[in-house]
């Protein structure tokens, strides 16, 4: 069981580090630490600042680490007051605070530079590509070799399109569809990578240290520099281009009756976005006429995206509400928020890739060959039950079963649909959920309903596609056998493993960076009115989401006076007046912003005081 170690107790302990901890007698869950094993972090992100004696301190960006770390003055690098650093400690024992010195000044705090790239370094990312790197990117980025093309499918004669946001410029996928007899094919070509990025050289080291590209609001970590991601490897319109193409027959019903794998080469007929698509599909004249020689083909994917998407909810796949922010920034200025719009052009691309990642996963598993597939455990017992009771204060009946299925999730979103408490039950439910990962052995996907799974279709931005590709080019050579299968059992596993943690730092770091911007968006509102919903409950105040997709924080003191309950088993906070519940409709007013700690600040608007 969990100890709560009050700061009396740490005894020059600090968040992530391994200790020895004993418990406090005659306490029921308290303890102390009587030793330090193993130091969790030796390097923070900071600003640096002196006090008037002269002395040099970083104050981390990281809140749950306590001490400022002391810096001496040899070890200041140059650093100013007001700097965002990065600090490698060196001596934890020597006084009251860590001692470290400066190896990096990323800019001055709270600039959008100094801020940006102090969320990237603390998440273990890097703007920045070794100068190997790049030069070996440079080198393979030229045309595609006439010799490697006679070597493969040649599938450019095929209709073929890729359909992506208005600002992608890292083309990755492609699709080709074929109305058929009584059925469809369907061809997804994605980017042959592994091709390009030879095992064990420069640019996949590079590659694997990241593992996955990273989306901020303002700029694009990828995986791979610009001129593999952006340039060679990408699936430009009019460019022959390399690709790994899974070829799938489907019937009526949606099921996939005969499937291949094949080295190919493709010709892009068009760069298309979700937005035009969509107006095709919608009946935009001008835009049909444009693109009239893929125009049937994209009705026909419309009409199988149907297909599959009926067919995935009748098995139970959870359709989650996309929470993602669509920002629109100018000159460092943020001038808008708003949820990313989502098209039925968005599910054809979506449905597909599924589709492609299945069939991969499920053929790879029949092979008994190493491989990487994408697991989703079913939710543990305890936090289906704690979700349940959090549904039950809403009125929602969720059915729980000795061993749960995704339907029962799905029915419960389908009852939820269109309601105020809609995107807060979606919100907890995901939070309810195991986190998904990449592992050598095949566990199904639990969100999905799916028995095989993989991540087989973003080698430009993804780790694990990249080694997948790998597997499925040894085995299209007959190169997987004796030996060599032992070899690829442990790269498998060890991108499985490093993918796996690097994508958790991703998401924290897109996390980040969102709650950033909106900051910024909002630190002119102060004063302003908005209409929100309380998405989260605590025993300090309550979170507020608007629907801009912004979330502030009213902290007790902007309540109405009253002495405050917090009933965690209840998600509510309350006074004799007055009841704050999860869920909650609620109107607030914009305090201003806690640029420190990434924060928009509430306090509930009251019409009294608004007429006085």
């Amino acid at each position: 069981a969990d100890l709560f170690i009050p700061h009396k107790g740490l005894h020059g302990a600090q968040s992530g580090d391994k200790v020895y901890v004993v418990p406090v007698k005659g306490t029921a869950d308290e303890g102390k630490v009587v030793a330090v094993i193993e130091r969790g972090k030796r390097q923070l992100v900071g600003e640096y600042t002196s006090d008037r004696a002269g002395h040099g301190f970083v104050v981390p960006d990281d809140e749950s680490y306590f001490s400022d770390v002391f810096i001496p003055t040899a070890g200041r690098g140059g650093a100013k007051n007001k700097d965002k650093v990065i600090v490698n400690i060196y001596d934890w024992d020597s006084g009251k605070n860590p001692v470290g010195e400066i190896t990096e000044i990323l800019g001055r705090a709270n600039t959008i530079k100094g801020d940006t790239l102090a969320i990237i370094r603390d998440h273990g990312f890097y703007e920045n590509f070794s100068i190997e790197a790049l030069y070996d990117a440079e080198r393979i980025n030229k045309p595609v070799d006439m010799k490697e093309i006679a070597k493969r499918t040649d599938y450019r004669d095929l209709l073929t399109i890729t359909i992506d946001g208005a600002d992608a410029k890292d083309f990755d996928d492609a699709i080709t569809v074929e109305s058929r007899g009584d059925g469809f094919v369907l061809y997804v070509h994605i980017a042959d990578v592994a091709h390009y990025i030879k095992q064990d050289g420069i640019l996949d080291t590079e590659a694997l240290k990241r593992a996955t590209s990273v989306y901020l609001p303002n700029m694009v970590l990828p995986m791979l520099p610009e001129a593999v991601s952006n340039g060679v490897c990408s699936l430009q319109e009019n460019l022959d281009r390399l690709t790994l193409s899974c070829v799938m027959e489907i019937d009526k019903t949606g099921k996939v009756t005969g499937n291949k794998i094949v080295e190919s080469v493709i010709r892009s007929n068009h760069r298309m976005t979700y937005d035009d698509v969509q107006k095709i599909l919608d009946g935009d004249k001008k835009l049909i006429e444009k693109y009239a020689d893929v125009y049937d083909m994209i009705v026909c994917a419309r009409d199988l995206e149907r297909i599959l998407n009926a067919k995935r909810r009748n098995r139970g796949s959870i359709n989650f509400i996309s929470e993602e922010p669509k920002f629109t920034i100018k000159d460092g200025k943020v001038l808008d928020v708003a949820p990313y719009p989502y098209y039925e052009s968005n599910l054809i691309i979506e449905e597909f890739m599924l589709l492609a990642n299945e069939t991969v996963a499920e053929f790879m598993y029949h092979t008994e060959l190493p491989f990487v597939y994408r697991v989703h455990e079913a939710p543990n017992k305890e936090k289906v039950l704690e979700f349940k009771k959090f549904v039950s204060s809403f009125n929602y009946n969720f059915v729980v079963h000795q061993s749960m299925h995704a339907s029962e999730y799905q029915k419960l979103l389908d009852d939820i649909k269109g309601t105020a408490e809609e995107r807060i039950i979606s919100k907890v439910m995901l939070r309810s959920m195991q986190k998904a990962k990449y592992t050598t052995g095949n566990a199904g996907h639990f969100g999905l309903a799916l028995e095989y799974y993989c991540h087989f279709t973003s080698p430009i931005r993804r780790y694990p596609d990249l080694t997948i590709h790998r597997v499925i080019k040894k085995m299209l050579a007959g190169q997987l056998s004796g030996a060599e299968i032992t070899k690829t059992l442990i790269r498998c596993e060890k991108a499985a493993a490093i993918s796996s943690e690097r994508e958790i730092a991703a998401e924290c770091a897109e996390r980040d960076g969102d709650d950033y911007f909106k900051m910024l968006y909002m630190a002119d509102k102060s004063g302003e009115v908005y209409d929100g919903i309380i998405s989260g409950v605590t025993g300090f105040g309550v979170f507020v989401q608007l629907q801009n997709t912004v979330e502030g924080f009213i902290s007790l003191d902007k309540l109405p006076a009253g002495k405050y309950k917090f009933d965690e088993g209840r998600f509510t906070l309350s006074s004799g007046k007055h009841v704050y519940s999860l869920g909650d409709k609620i109107k607030i007013k914009v305090d201003g912003i806690s640029r420190e700690i990434r924060r928009v600040n509430f306090s509930v608007y009251e019409e009294k005081a608004r007429r006085q």
